[in-house]
């Protein structure tokens, strides 16, 4: 979704679930503490929020995993709805260690794998290791392109999670193509910057 403002007008025109981060340009990045306490305060609908300590490459150090642990252990504590993870190994692979430290950390908070997944080959096989880490749900354009692009990917992605896991479709959906997206490939959520606007 984006900065509070942008979150803010999304909730105006009838958002149901914001992704508030900072950053859209690098793809999203953990926004600030005073951010998530204002979205949590004026915005009355779920917030998840994205824990990413900068952009470019999904692969983190040591360093970083920490930032990241701290972040999630305050939106904890704020009571946010969801956090929002990715974390690749150098070939692109899920780093099932560090998703499994940042899942202990999110406690009972929903857990989402954000678009890192789509620089993953056998997604199949990534959505099982995904599942059994204990991620709620993937957001996932279904591959490099748009979501609309992609929709048999998805379609069988959605088939393959079998309601073991939401796949939540995003990546250039907008107001004009949501619906043929969720039609054409099952997904029950779909993500973007342009599906709610005034009518």
């Amino acid at each position: 979704m984006g900065d509070y403002l942008e979150a803010k007008k999304a909730y105006e025109l009838g958002a149901n679930r914001i992704e508030l981060c900072a950053n859209l340009k690098e793809g999203g990045i953990t926004p600030s503490y005073g951010t998530i306490l204002l979205a949590k305060e004026n915005l009355k609908i779920p917030i998840n929020v994205m824990i990413r300590p900068r952009g470019g490459s999904f692969v983190f150090t040591e360093d970083e995993l920490g930032i990241m642990e701290m972040d999630i252990e305050f939106c904890r504590e704020a009571k946010v709805n969801a956090v929002v993870i990715g974390v690749l190994t150098e070939d692109r692979q899920i780093n099932e260690a560090a998703v499994k430290r940042l899942v202990s950390k999110a406690g009972g908070l929903s857990v989402t794998f954000h678009m890192a997944f789509d620089e993953i080959e056998d997604q199949k096989s990534a959505l099982d290791q995904l599942i059994v880490l204990g991620i709620d749900r993937v957001l996932t354009k279904g591959g490099s392109g748009s979501a609309l692009e992609n929709r048999q990917a998805l379609k069988e992605l959605v088939a393959y999670g079998s309601g073991r896991i939401v796949i939540l479709a995003g990546g250039g959906i907008t107001q004009d193509n949501y619906a043929e997206v969720v039609k054409s490939t099952g997904v029950k959520e779909v993500h973007g910057t342009k599906i709610v606007s005034k009518v």
